[in-house]
């Protein structure tokens, strides 16, 4: 059994629907093997704060074919910048994704424009960038996009 397996059995409830893994730093590579495990088929919440998941393992996620039913992924502290959030923002593989928290990473002006832009931010009801990089440019994108209107919780900062 692998390092993920394990930490997937310990960190999985009994419903299977809820996998917490905060402060595990899996890294970019055990990021990717989680997004590449079938036991995550069930999981509506995927808790991963402070895990250096980086832009690689936003992606992997963004692409994995087992988080069809995830409505709520948590990627506080990540050291997430651009690209993973614009391959979160266009993802087709989170049909389901309505709670999106991306507190305290680096995404910038190019990331915020991607979640703004996106089609698929109309079914957030919460929207979590708060403690990111991105200027007035990016904050301007969020708070006038048509996309994240219905979003209950946009959560950004702004000096």
């Amino acid at each position: 059994m692998s390092r993920i397996d394990d930490l997937i059995k310990e960190g999985l409830d009994e419903s299977g629907e809820v996998l917490t893994l905060r402060e595990k730093f899996l890294g970019v590579r055990g990021i990717m093997q989680l997004a590449q495990n079938p036991a995550l088929a069930k999981v509506k919440k995927l808790v991963l704060p402070s895990n250096q998941a980086s832009d690689e393992g936003a992606e992997a996620l963004a692409e994995s074919p087992y988080l069809g039913n995830l409505e709520l992924l948590n990627l506080n502290h990540n050291e997430i910048g651009d690209e993973g959030a614009i391959a979160l923002a266009r993802s087709d593989k989170l049909p389901k994704l309505k709670d999106l928290s991306m507190f305290g990473n680096a995404i910038g002006d190019e990331g915020a424009k991607a979640f703004a832009e996106s089609s698929n931010s109309k079914k957030y009801i919460k929207l979590d960038l708060y403690k990111n990089q991105f200027t007035n440019v990016g904050y301007k994108a969020l708070t006038e996009s048509e996309n994240l209107k219905n979003c209950e919780e946009l959560e950004i900062y702004r000096d």
